[in-house]
Protein backbone atom coordinates (compact mmCIF):
# COMPACT_ATOMS: atom_id res chain seq x y z
CA UNK A 1 0.00 0.00 0.00
CA UNK A 2 1.16 3.79 -0.97
CA UNK A 3 2.03 5.50 2.03
CA UNK A 4 0.22 8.07 3.12
CA UNK A 5 1.27 11.86 3.41
CA UNK A 6 -1.43 12.91 6.03
CA UNK A 7 -0.34 10.80 8.14
CA UNK A 8 2.35 10.22 10.36
CA UNK A 9 3.18 6.82 12.98
CA UNK A 10 4.42 7.21 16.36
CA UNK A 11 4.50 6.01 19.78
CA UNK A 12 3.79 6.71 23.27
CA UNK A 13 5.25 5.66 26.61
CA UNK A 14 3.56 3.05 28.46
CA UNK A 15 2.37 3.86 32.23
CA UNK A 16 2.60 0.32 33.70
CA UNK A 17 6.09 -1.97 34.94
CA UNK A 18 6.25 -5.08 32.66
CA UNK A 19 5.13 -7.98 34.73
CA UNK A 20 6.11 -11.30 33.98
CA UNK A 21 8.81 -11.64 30.97
CA UNK A 22 11.37 -9.70 30.68
CA UNK A 23 12.27 -6.44 28.65
CA UNK A 24 12.42 -4.31 27.04
CA UNK A 25 8.90 -3.49 26.45
CA UNK A 26 9.47 -3.87 22.58
CA UNK A 27 10.80 -6.68 22.55
CA UNK A 28 8.67 -8.77 23.97
CA UNK A 29 7.35 -11.57 21.73
CA UNK A 30 4.16 -11.34 19.26
CA UNK A 31 3.57 -14.12 16.68
CA UNK A 32 7.55 -15.13 16.55
CA UNK A 33 8.50 -11.26 16.14
CA UNK A 34 8.89 -8.05 18.46
CA UNK A 35 6.46 -6.18 19.61
CA UNK A 36 7.87 -3.15 17.74
CA UNK A 37 8.70 -4.84 14.79
CA UNK A 38 5.44 -6.04 14.73
CA UNK A 39 3.86 -2.42 15.04
CA UNK A 40 6.24 -1.14 12.34
CA UNK A 41 4.63 -3.62 10.26
CA UNK A 42 1.11 -3.17 11.17
CA UNK A 43 1.40 0.74 10.49
CA UNK A 44 3.40 0.15 6.66
CA UNK A 45 0.64 -2.70 6.08
CA UNK A 46 -1.87 0.45 6.11
CA UNK A 47 0.03 3.35 4.82
CA UNK A 48 1.63 4.60 7.77
CA UNK A 49 5.04 5.65 8.01
CA UNK A 50 6.50 5.30 11.46
CA UNK A 51 9.58 7.96 10.86
CA UNK A 52 10.34 11.96 11.10
CA UNK A 53 9.05 14.45 13.23
CA UNK A 54 5.37 14.69 14.84
CA UNK A 55 4.82 17.93 12.82
CA UNK A 56 1.76 19.51 13.38
CA UNK A 57 0.14 19.58 9.97
CA UNK A 58 -0.53 15.79 10.15
CA UNK A 59 -2.47 13.15 11.39
CA UNK A 60 -0.40 11.80 14.27
CA UNK A 61 -1.01 8.31 14.77
CA UNK A 62 0.18 7.15 17.66
CA UNK A 63 0.17 3.32 19.62
CA UNK A 64 1.25 2.35 22.97
CA UNK A 65 4.74 1.46 22.86
CA UNK A 66 3.38 -2.33 24.46
CA UNK A 67 0.32 -2.37 22.44
CA UNK A 68 -0.17 -5.20 19.77
CA UNK A 69 -2.00 -4.45 16.27
CA UNK A 70 -2.82 -5.70 13.27
CA UNK A 71 -2.34 -3.63 9.67
CA UNK A 72 -6.37 -4.31 9.91
CA UNK A 73 -7.07 -2.59 12.95
CA UNK A 74 -5.00 0.40 11.79
CA UNK A 75 -6.64 0.75 8.56
CA UNK A 76 -9.93 0.70 10.24
CA UNK A 77 -9.53 2.85 12.40
CA UNK A 78 -8.16 5.68 10.34
CA UNK A 79 -11.30 5.01 8.44
CA UNK A 80 -13.40 5.74 11.26
CA UNK A 81 -11.43 9.03 11.84
CA UNK A 82 -13.53 12.40 12.13
CA UNK A 83 -12.03 16.01 12.52
CA UNK A 84 -11.53 15.60 16.46
CA UNK A 85 -8.65 13.93 18.63
CA UNK A 86 -9.81 9.90 18.93
CA UNK A 87 -8.52 6.97 20.73
CA UNK A 88 -9.39 3.17 20.00
CA UNK A 89 -12.37 1.96 21.48
CA UNK A 90 -13.29 -2.19 20.13
CA UNK A 91 -17.33 -2.91 19.67
CA UNK A 92 -18.89 -5.89 19.62
CA UNK A 93 -18.32 -9.37 21.64
CA UNK A 94 -14.85 -8.95 20.51
CA UNK A 95 -14.28 -5.31 22.03
CA UNK A 96 -16.28 -7.02 25.75
CA UNK A 97 -13.47 -10.03 25.27
CA UNK A 98 -10.73 -7.45 24.72
CA UNK A 99 -11.04 -5.69 27.63
CA UNK A 100 -11.41 -8.27 29.73
CA UNK A 101 -7.92 -9.34 28.40
CA UNK A 102 -6.51 -6.01 29.10
CA UNK A 103 -6.68 -6.96 32.62
CA UNK A 104 -8.51 -3.55 33.45
CA UNK A 105 -6.12 -1.28 31.74
CA UNK A 106 -8.51 1.31 29.94
CA UNK A 107 -5.72 2.81 28.05
CA UNK A 108 -5.60 4.66 25.69
CA UNK A 109 -3.90 1.78 23.25
CA UNK A 110 -4.01 3.50 19.99
CA UNK A 111 -4.80 7.48 19.43
CA UNK A 112 -4.91 9.50 16.23
CA UNK A 113 -4.24 13.09 16.81
CA UNK A 114 -6.14 15.72 14.36
CA UNK A 115 -3.49 18.09 12.45
CA UNK A 116 -1.79 21.43 15.02
CA UNK A 117 -1.16 21.71 18.12
CA UNK A 118 1.44 19.52 20.66
CA UNK A 119 1.97 15.94 21.23
CA UNK A 120 1.32 16.09 24.69
CA UNK A 121 0.11 12.98 27.57
CA UNK A 122 -2.90 15.34 28.77
CA UNK A 123 -3.53 15.35 24.77
CA UNK A 124 -3.58 11.56 24.78
CA UNK A 125 -5.60 11.13 27.39
CA UNK A 126 -8.19 13.14 26.96
CA UNK A 127 -9.06 11.93 23.05
CA UNK A 128 -12.59 11.05 22.49
CA UNK A 129 -13.76 7.16 21.74
CA UNK A 130 -13.96 6.34 18.82
CA UNK A 131 -16.19 2.52 18.21
CA UNK A 132 -14.62 0.30 15.45
CA UNK A 133 -16.43 -2.37 14.02
CA UNK A 134 -14.41 -5.55 14.91
CA UNK A 135 -16.21 -8.13 12.44
CA UNK A 136 -15.30 -10.97 14.54
CA UNK A 137 -15.84 -14.63 14.30
CA UNK A 138 -16.92 -17.27 16.33
CA UNK A 139 -14.91 -19.90 16.99
CA UNK A 140 -14.72 -22.65 19.35
CA UNK A 141 -11.73 -24.24 20.86
CA UNK A 142 -11.62 -27.59 22.75
CA UNK A 143 -10.12 -27.60 26.40
CA UNK A 144 -7.72 -30.58 27.52
CA UNK A 145 -10.22 -31.06 30.73
CA UNK A 146 -13.56 -29.69 31.66
CA UNK A 147 -13.67 -26.53 33.11
CA UNK A 148 -16.70 -25.97 35.23
CA UNK A 149 -18.26 -28.65 33.11
CA UNK A 150 -17.58 -26.91 29.63
CA UNK A 151 -15.12 -29.00 27.36
CA UNK A 152 -14.78 -26.21 24.96
CA UNK A 153 -14.71 -22.54 25.39
CA UNK A 154 -16.18 -20.16 21.99
CA UNK A 155 -13.83 -17.16 21.89
CA UNK A 156 -14.53 -14.11 19.23
CA UNK A 157 -12.06 -14.10 16.67
CA UNK A 158 -10.72 -10.64 15.15
CA UNK A 159 -8.67 -9.45 12.73
CA UNK A 160 -8.51 -6.44 13.92
CA UNK A 161 -6.71 -6.42 17.39
CA UNK A 162 -5.48 -4.08 19.21
CA UNK A 163 -4.13 -5.34 22.91
CA UNK A 164 -1.55 -3.99 25.62
CA UNK A 165 0.76 -6.84 26.63
CA UNK A 166 2.35 -5.45 30.11
CA UNK A 167 1.06 -8.11 31.54
CA UNK A 168 2.22 -11.62 31.00
CA UNK A 169 -1.29 -12.62 30.75
CA UNK A 170 -2.07 -10.11 28.37
CA UNK A 171 0.44 -11.42 26.16
CA UNK A 172 0.10 -14.46 25.97
CA UNK A 173 -3.70 -13.73 25.10
CA UNK A 174 -2.66 -11.49 22.49
CA UNK A 175 -0.30 -14.72 21.05
CA UNK A 176 -3.49 -16.62 20.97
CA UNK A 177 -5.85 -14.09 19.33
CA UNK A 178 -3.88 -13.35 16.89
CA UNK A 179 -2.91 -16.47 16.07
CA UNK A 180 -5.61 -17.73 14.03
CA UNK A 181 -6.04 -14.81 11.71
CA UNK A 182 -2.15 -14.84 11.53
CA UNK A 183 -2.11 -18.65 10.10
CA UNK A 184 -4.77 -17.52 7.79
CA UNK A 185 -3.51 -14.28 5.86
CA UNK A 186 0.37 -16.58 6.40
CA UNK A 187 -1.37 -20.08 5.05
CA UNK A 188 -4.51 -19.39 2.82
CA UNK A 189 -3.94 -16.11 1.46
CA UNK A 190 -5.73 -12.31 1.72
CA UNK A 191 -7.02 -12.18 -1.29
CA UNK A 192 -9.37 -14.36 -3.46
CA UNK A 193 -6.51 -15.98 -6.05
CA UNK A 194 -4.31 -16.65 -3.03
CA UNK A 195 -6.94 -18.69 -1.10
CA UNK A 196 -8.38 -20.27 -4.23
CA UNK A 197 -4.65 -21.32 -5.70
CA UNK A 198 -3.79 -22.33 -2.24
CA UNK A 199 -7.05 -24.43 -0.84
CA UNK A 200 -7.08 -26.21 -4.07
CA UNK A 201 -3.88 -26.92 -4.09
CA UNK A 202 -4.50 -28.83 -0.52
CA UNK A 203 -7.32 -30.12 -1.62
CA UNK A 204 -5.63 -31.96 -3.82
CA UNK A 205 -3.28 -33.61 -1.72
CA UNK A 206 -5.65 -34.37 0.71
CA UNK A 207 -7.79 -36.22 -2.04
CA UNK A 208 -10.80 -34.36 -0.02
CA UNK A 209 -13.14 -31.27 -0.04
CA UNK A 210 -13.53 -31.58 3.87
CA UNK A 211 -13.08 -27.92 5.39
CA UNK A 212 -10.78 -29.67 8.07
CA UNK A 213 -9.62 -32.45 6.19
CA UNK A 214 -7.95 -29.25 3.56
CA UNK A 215 -6.84 -27.33 6.05
CA UNK A 216 -4.50 -29.38 7.47
CA UNK A 217 -2.32 -29.89 4.72
CA UNK A 218 -2.18 -25.82 4.76
CA UNK A 219 1.24 -24.99 5.86
CA UNK A 220 4.62 -23.20 5.76
CA UNK A 221 8.02 -24.35 5.72
CA UNK A 222 11.54 -23.02 6.24
CA UNK A 223 14.41 -24.17 4.91
CA UNK A 224 16.68 -27.13 6.41
CA UNK A 225 13.70 -28.14 8.26
CA UNK A 226 13.79 -32.39 9.47
CA UNK A 227 10.53 -33.51 10.23
CA UNK A 228 9.77 -37.05 10.22
CA UNK A 229 7.27 -38.93 8.01
CA UNK A 230 5.25 -40.25 11.19
CA UNK A 231 4.96 -36.66 12.38
CA UNK A 232 1.46 -35.15 12.21
CA UNK A 233 1.53 -31.37 11.30
CA UNK A 234 -1.37 -29.41 10.24
CA UNK A 235 -1.91 -25.52 9.55
CA UNK A 236 1.58 -24.65 10.78
CA UNK A 237 4.06 -21.95 10.26
CA UNK A 238 7.51 -22.87 10.48
CA UNK A 239 10.81 -21.52 10.13
CA UNK A 240 14.52 -22.02 9.18
CA UNK A 241 16.00 -25.52 10.20
CA UNK A 242 13.14 -26.73 12.70
CA UNK A 243 13.18 -30.54 13.81
CA UNK A 244 9.55 -32.20 14.45
CA UNK A 245 10.32 -36.07 15.80
CA UNK A 246 8.63 -39.38 15.49
CA UNK A 247 5.06 -39.62 16.22
CA UNK A 248 5.18 -35.70 17.42
CA UNK A 249 1.59 -33.90 16.60
CA UNK A 250 1.55 -30.07 15.87
CA UNK A 251 -0.96 -28.60 14.90
CA UNK A 252 -1.92 -24.69 14.70
CA UNK A 253 1.04 -23.43 15.75
CA UNK A 254 3.78 -20.63 15.26
CA UNK A 255 7.09 -22.27 15.39
CA UNK A 256 10.42 -20.09 14.88
CA UNK A 257 13.83 -20.60 13.96
CA UNK A 258 15.62 -23.33 15.45
CA UNK A 259 12.58 -25.09 17.47
CA UNK A 260 12.34 -28.52 18.63
CA UNK A 261 9.43 -31.01 18.68
CA UNK A 262 10.81 -34.38 20.13
CA UNK A 263 8.98 -37.67 19.48
CA UNK A 264 5.55 -38.38 21.00
CA UNK A 265 5.37 -34.65 21.86
CA UNK A 266 2.22 -33.12 21.41
CA UNK A 267 1.96 -28.73 20.25
CA UNK A 268 -0.96 -27.24 19.71
CA UNK A 269 -2.53 -23.69 19.09
CA UNK A 270 0.43 -21.86 20.58
CA UNK A 271 3.79 -20.11 19.66
CA UNK A 272 7.27 -21.18 19.66
CA UNK A 273 10.36 -19.26 19.97
CA UNK A 274 13.53 -19.31 18.41
CA UNK A 275 15.33 -22.19 19.57
CA UNK A 276 12.86 -23.46 21.89
CA UNK A 277 11.89 -27.29 22.90
CA UNK A 278 9.48 -28.80 23.23
CA UNK A 279 10.69 -32.60 24.63
CA UNK A 280 9.70 -35.91 24.43
CA UNK A 281 5.78 -36.79 25.54
CA UNK A 282 5.39 -33.12 26.80
CA UNK A 283 2.19 -31.16 26.14
CA UNK A 284 2.03 -27.82 24.93
CA UNK A 285 -1.43 -26.03 24.48
CA UNK A 286 -2.69 -22.86 24.18
CA UNK A 287 0.70 -21.35 24.95
CA UNK A 288 3.74 -18.84 24.69
CA UNK A 289 7.19 -20.23 24.47
CA UNK A 290 10.23 -17.56 24.90
CA UNK A 291 13.21 -18.57 23.23
CA UNK A 292 15.40 -21.06 24.12
CA UNK A 293 12.94 -22.60 26.67
CA UNK A 294 12.41 -26.15 27.10
CA UNK A 295 9.20 -28.04 28.37
CA UNK A 296 9.13 -31.61 29.45
CA UNK A 297 5.92 -31.79 31.35
CA UNK A 298 2.46 -30.26 30.63
CA UNK A 299 1.37 -26.59 30.35
CA UNK A 300 -1.83 -25.06 28.69
CA UNK A 301 -2.52 -21.56 28.83
CA UNK A 302 1.26 -20.87 29.72
CA UNK A 303 4.04 -18.83 29.47
CA UNK A 304 7.73 -19.82 29.31
CA UNK A 305 10.03 -16.82 29.01
CA UNK A 306 13.01 -16.71 27.73
CA UNK A 307 16.38 -19.78 28.73
CA UNK A 308 13.31 -20.89 31.27
CA UNK A 309 12.85 -24.84 31.37
CA UNK A 310 9.51 -26.93 32.92
CA UNK A 311 10.93 -30.44 33.75
CA UNK A 312 9.91 -33.69 32.61
CA UNK A 313 6.20 -34.33 35.20
CA UNK A 314 6.21 -31.11 36.13
CA UNK A 315 2.51 -29.04 35.79
CA UNK A 316 1.49 -25.76 34.60
CA UNK A 317 -2.26 -26.09 36.15
CA UNK A 318 -4.35 -23.40 34.05
CA UNK A 319 -8.24 -23.70 36.68
CA UNK A 320 -8.76 -23.89 39.91
CA UNK A 321 -11.21 -26.67 41.16
CA UNK A 322 -15.00 -25.28 41.60
CA UNK A 323 -13.76 -21.54 40.45
CA UNK A 324 -12.36 -18.78 38.53
CA UNK A 325 -8.74 -17.64 38.36
CA UNK A 326 -7.32 -14.80 39.36
CA UNK A 327 -3.97 -12.90 38.83
CA UNK A 328 -1.94 -10.30 39.98
CA UNK A 329 -1.64 -7.30 37.80
CA UNK A 330 -0.96 -3.61 38.93
CA UNK A 331 -0.64 -4.84 42.95
CA UNK A 332 -4.48 -6.21 42.54
CA UNK A 333 -6.09 -8.79 41.84
CA UNK A 334 -7.57 -9.38 38.71
CA UNK A 335 -10.45 -12.13 37.12
CA UNK A 336 -8.72 -13.56 34.57
CA UNK A 337 -10.54 -13.92 31.33
CA UNK A 338 -12.36 -16.95 31.04
CA UNK A 339 -11.84 -17.77 34.62
CA UNK A 340 -8.61 -19.36 33.16
CA UNK A 341 -5.00 -19.08 33.44
CA UNK A 342 -2.10 -21.02 33.43
CA UNK A 343 1.67 -19.81 34.86
CA UNK A 344 4.52 -17.93 33.64
CA UNK A 345 8.02 -19.01 34.12
CA UNK A 346 10.20 -16.00 34.57
CA UNK A 347 13.69 -15.76 32.52
CA UNK A 348 15.79 -18.44 33.35
CA UNK A 349 13.86 -19.95 35.76
CA UNK A 350 13.53 -23.76 36.28
CA UNK A 351 10.50 -25.75 37.53
CA UNK A 352 11.41 -29.04 38.62
CA UNK A 353 10.37 -33.08 38.09
CA UNK A 354 7.68 -33.56 39.85
CA UNK A 355 6.25 -29.79 40.87
CA UNK A 356 3.12 -28.84 40.14
CA UNK A 357 2.27 -24.60 39.88
CA UNK A 358 -1.45 -23.67 40.72
CA UNK A 359 -2.75 -21.51 38.06
CA UNK A 360 -2.69 -17.57 37.98
CA UNK A 361 1.30 -17.14 39.55
CA UNK A 362 3.71 -16.07 37.68
CA UNK A 363 7.68 -17.13 39.10
CA UNK A 364 10.26 -14.72 39.16
CA UNK A 365 13.16 -14.64 36.58
CA UNK A 366 16.23 -16.86 37.64
CA UNK A 367 14.47 -18.86 40.39
CA UNK A 368 15.01 -23.08 40.44
CA UNK A 369 11.56 -24.65 41.47
CA UNK A 370 12.07 -28.40 43.59
CA UNK A 371 10.01 -30.43 45.20
CA UNK A 372 9.60 -30.62 49.09
CA UNK A 373 10.07 -33.83 50.80
CA UNK A 374 6.46 -33.13 51.99
CA UNK A 375 4.66 -33.32 48.60
CA UNK A 376 5.30 -37.27 48.33
CA UNK A 377 2.32 -39.10 49.32
CA UNK A 378 3.34 -41.76 51.84
CA UNK A 379 0.04 -42.43 54.18
CA UNK A 380 -3.31 -42.75 52.85
CA UNK A 381 -6.04 -43.11 55.47
CA UNK A 382 -8.80 -45.63 55.68
CA UNK A 383 -12.21 -44.48 53.52
CA UNK A 384 -10.70 -41.77 51.63
CA UNK A 385 -13.20 -40.58 48.92
CA UNK A 386 -13.81 -37.71 47.37
CA UNK A 387 -11.51 -34.51 46.22
CA UNK A 388 -8.18 -35.01 48.71
CA UNK A 389 -5.00 -32.91 49.03
CA UNK A 390 -1.76 -34.30 50.37
CA UNK A 391 -0.23 -32.30 53.59
CA UNK A 392 2.87 -33.20 55.00
CA UNK A 393 3.18 -37.09 53.25
CA UNK A 394 -0.35 -37.34 54.62
CA UNK A 395 -3.98 -37.71 52.47
CA UNK A 396 -6.23 -35.69 53.76
CA UNK A 397 -9.67 -34.01 53.02
CA UNK A 398 -9.51 -30.53 51.23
Amino acid sequence: MPIRKDVVGGTFACPHELEGLAGPVGGRPWLGLAVSVQQERAFLGAGVAMEGPLSDDRIRLLVREDVVLTQDAVAAFLEALGSEDATWAPAGRAGVFHKQVALKDPGPWLVALAPGGEVTPERIQNALPVEVDLKERMLTFPLSEAHHGVAAVELPISDRLVLPTWHWLQLLWANLLGLGPFLWRSLVGRNILQVASRAGWAALRAGSLNPRTVGAKLGRKGSGCRIHSSAVVEACFIGDDVEIGAGAVVRGCVIADGAVVEDLALAEFSVLGPGARVQRQAMVKFSLLGANSAVGGLMQLGTLDRNAALKRTGVLMDMALGQGVEVFAGGKRVAAPLGLAGVCVGEGSVVGAGVQVAPGRAIPADVKVVPGPHSTLTRIPDGATGVMMVRDGVLEPV
